[in-house]
């Protein structure tokens, strides 16, 4: 169960009653803006989640949510854990709580089973804390659809509005992932986002079954954009083709859509003359400027089952592995979970294991578990860690670990 902290504060679970605290949290944050769907959104936001509390002097002040879900390693999925909000109250601030509650949330989503736990960021170094490490980038770009180098729209597809949340999660859920695609659990993550952005609109595609295969939601502004893409799902490269096909029969009157690389694709490849069309919209409102951020972290909470999914090819290596866990100094004593922190011997491979133990013939790997889960996601070299991280370990053994882990770039694929 969850611990409950009696000092000067407490940490529990979010009961109905702290609703009305939660929401002014969420306002004074400026996530919500006192409109009539506020609280249709916030019984979406908490549904189905692990939601944390920190009360002082009987107000609710923090607020964090966990929720379940699976991401793909390589060609396994694995239970995930999301944190998918994090949020202090204007009284609350930089007195440590909600890096406590956050502690506390994560200790339990690695008691439940979750080996992995993802978060945003509004900026880096503040969950570093906690033991998480940046993903790859993510490269967003406008672009006039009207230039999409994809075939003329032949059907009429279906218009999708937020009573259709249900078959829009599902349809997220059984998309086309690739390395590190996120799903969540619980249709309210996805119905509060469709009713959180203002403007929003779905086209998609039902099979003969009326299932929904693909879909593409936007949030519009103004009459001709520049449209923001909220979230999109397909099947096969033919789906999203026909989903690009979409976007382009909305070019007579729409001249930018702000959208994020495809998994496995380059959006530049889908373009007519890209560069000529940077050009000609550079500095004005629908400036197609290429921007790459790293806005998503993840750490491990299991390293056992975390190495357990890692195949690769090549001569295998084993090591002594000194894991350092930095959210350790978060949690209470009485904290059930030990955290990452400790002695593993690792061996990488065609199959590979991290068993708690000392091995004194073996090579010696220290770093903090914010190093090993960049490492192992595929998102920073060990080499690159020795000097943005806090990896040591002999060159040799360095070269050789790069030298296995070959991983695709990881794509989320679902914004939280």
């Amino acid at each position: 169960g969850l611990l409950t902290i009696r000092m000067h504060f407490m940490i529990r679970p979010y009961e109905p009653k702290d609703q009305d605290h939660c929401i002014r949290i969420l306002r004074e944050v400026g996530w919500m803006e006192g409109k009539d769907t506020d609280k249709e959104v916030f019984e979406g936001y908490v549904s189905d989640t692990k939601s944390l509390v920190t009360e002082l002097n009987g107000e609710v002040e923090v607020l964090v949510l966990t929720r379940p879900g699976q991401m793909l390693y390589q060609k396994e999925d694995l239970p995930m854990s999301a944190v998918t909000g994090v949020l202090t109250s204007r009284v609350a601030r930089m007195k440590g709580h909600a890096l406590s509650t956050t502690a506390l949330a994560i200790a339990d989503s690695a008691k439940e089973g979750a080996v992995v736990s993802f978060l945003g960021i509004f900026d880096q170094g503040y969950y570093d804390k906690l033991g998480f490490g940046n993903l790859n980038y993510v490269r967003h770009i406008t672009i006039d659809p009207a230039c999409l180098k994809v075939p003329k729209l032949t059907r009429q597809p279906k218009r999708l509005t937020k009573d259709d949340a249900e078959a829009i999660h599902n349809c997220r859920r059984a998309r086309k992932r690739t390395h590190g695609g996120c799903n969540l659990d619980g249709v309210g993550s996805t119905g509060c986002e469709l009713v959180w952005g203002e403007n929003g609109f779905g086209l998609g595609f039902e099979n003969e079954q009326g299932e929904l295969t693909h879909f593409i939601w936007l949030n519009t502004k103004g009459t001709h954009g520049p449209y923001n893409c909220l979230a999109k799902a397909w099947q096969s490269p033919e789906q999203l083709v026909e989903l690009f096909s979409v976007l382009k029969s909305l070019s007579d009157q729409v001249h930018g859509i702000r959208l994020p690389d495809p998994a496995g694709f380059q959006l530049q490849d889908f373009l007519e003359r890209p560069f000529a069309s940077l050009r000609k919209q550079k500095g004005g409102a629908f400036d197609s400027a290429t921007s790459a951020n790293t806005w998503m972290q993840c750490r491990i909470l299991n390293v056992p089952r975390c190495c357990e999914a890692m195949r690769f090819f090549g001569e295998s290596i084993s090591f002594q592995l000194e894991l350092t866990d930095p959210i350790g100094d978060y949690l209470p004593e009485a904290c059930a979970w030990e955290t990452t922190a400790g002695s593993y011997v690792v061996q990488l491979g065609n199959t590979s294991c991290a068993t708690k133990g000392l091995d004194d013939s073996l090579p010696v790997v220290s770093c903090s578990v914010n190093d090993l889960s960049r490492l192992w996601i595929g998102s920073a070299s060990a080499e690159s860690l020795t000097t943005v991280g806090n990896l040591v370990a002999d060159p040799e053994v360095i070269e050789r670990i790069d030298s296995l882990i070959q991983l695709p770039s990881a794509h989320i694929g679902w914004d939280f």
